[in-house]
């Protein structure tokens, strides 16, 4: 989240900490769901990992870089214990920079702090020509009072329907985030955006988060995915396969805002007990996912590719798991109860048919 959560918290006048704990479950979500989509390829493709004898040491590695987890312990204490969240960076880094010259085997020569210099220097030029870009136009939009006209259309165009509404406003904000930097659509989307969507009794906290991760989602998604592109050229693989790929490793990132800002539950607002259950069903909706996208089912097996069965078996799977997933609630009219009774079905009979398939004897 980095500089767009401290704008995050400025903007709800609320501390950074708050933030900090509602924004902790949607990324162990997505992250699982990375992890299982790698985990179920290597599987499917009988990928093996390094051996015991090619691992680092963990000794070795907190030997040499023991400081990081030093600032990283100061940058808690400043942003919890202190609640310094301005100062805490800039006091963060300049511990980071001087322990770095400390330690030998990482000191930096003349020509390494010239570097960092020149780069450091063209971020900021490039942040700060953004923001003023920004600037202007929140100005003009609040002058003029079209700010209000924007909200106002987007709820007129949606009618009574909080899931159009939102659908609307993820595209806005997917947009805004092709042309430029989180940081720099942000607040412009926080102005613009957020009051059309709390106005249909969202949760202010879950409507941000909402923004931020539609604003960041252009970086995996083809046309544009910046981020892909840049691995494509390290991997030297072709750009439009590899966003197309990015695209299907993060496809539970498509769906999570949509999770807790349907329910604030999935950012630690609410009964305890309906935080540990959406997160529950939400853990087993995005392994079924993965099971779905690369045709691997723990416990089960491979799925072989080009068969009726086994495309019947995927979507059961799929829509199963996003059943799952899908926190019940007011907005959707739907209990969880109802969900979990249609999930459980759906995935029965992707089970059911990933099984049968798997054991079916193959034909000469």
């Amino acid at each position: 989240m980095g500089a767009t959560a401290f704008i995050m918290a400025v903007f709800l006048e609320i501390p950074y900490t708050e933030i900090l704990i509602a924004a902790i479950i949607p990324p162990l979500l997505y992250y699982l769901g990375l992890f299982l989509q790698i985990d179920t390829y290597a599987a499917r493709h009988k990928l093996k990992g390094l051996s015991q004898e090619e691992l680092p040491k963990v000794r070795d590695v907190i030997r040499e870089g023991w400081y990081f987890v030093l600032v990283f312990a100061l940058l808690v204490v400043m942003l919890v214990g202190m609640q310094r969240e301005a100062q805490a960076p800039f006091y963060a880094t300049a511990a980071l920079l001087i322990i770095n010259q400390l330690v030998k085997i990482h000191r930096w020569k003349k020509r390494n702090a010239l570097q960092f210099i020149v780069a450091a220097e063209i971020f900021f030029a490039e942040l700060a020509a953004l923001l003023a870009g920004v600037g202007l136009i929140i100005g003009t939009l609040s002058l003029t009072g079209k700010v209000g006209t924007l909200v106002f259309d987007l709820v007129q165009m949606a009618g009574d329907s909080t899931v159009l509404l939102l659908i609307m406003g993820a595209m806005t904000s997917f947009i805004l985030g092709i042309g430029m930097t989180v940081t720099a659509a942000y607040p412009f989307l926080a102005i613009t955006l957020a009051p059309a969507l709390t106005s249909g009794g969202l949760d202010p906290v879950a409507v941000l988060l909402f923004m931020l991760y539609w604003a960041m989602i252009s970086f995996i998604t083809p046309p544009v995915a910046i981020g892909a592109f840049a691995a494509a050229t390290i991997a030297q693989a072709p750009p439009m396969r590899t966003g197309l790929e990015a695209m299907r490793l993060g496809t539970v990132i498509y769906f999570i805002p949509f999770f807790f800002v349907l329910n604030p539950a999935l950012i630690g607002k609410g009964p305890i007990g309906e935080i540990m259950l959406v997160t529950t069903t939400a853990v087993v909706g995005i392994v079924l996912i993965a099971a779905s996208l690369q045709g691997y089912l723990i416990g089960v097996g491979t799925l072989p590719r080009l068969s009726g069965l086994t495309l019947a078996a995927r979507v059961f799977l799929f829509t199963g798991g996003l059943t799952f997933a899908l926190p019940g609630g007011d907005i959707i009219g739907v209990s969880h109860g109802q969900l979990l009774a249609l999930a459980f079905t759906l995935s029965t009979l992707g089970i059911s048919l990933a099984l049968y398939i798997c054991k079916r004897p193959v034909s000469a």
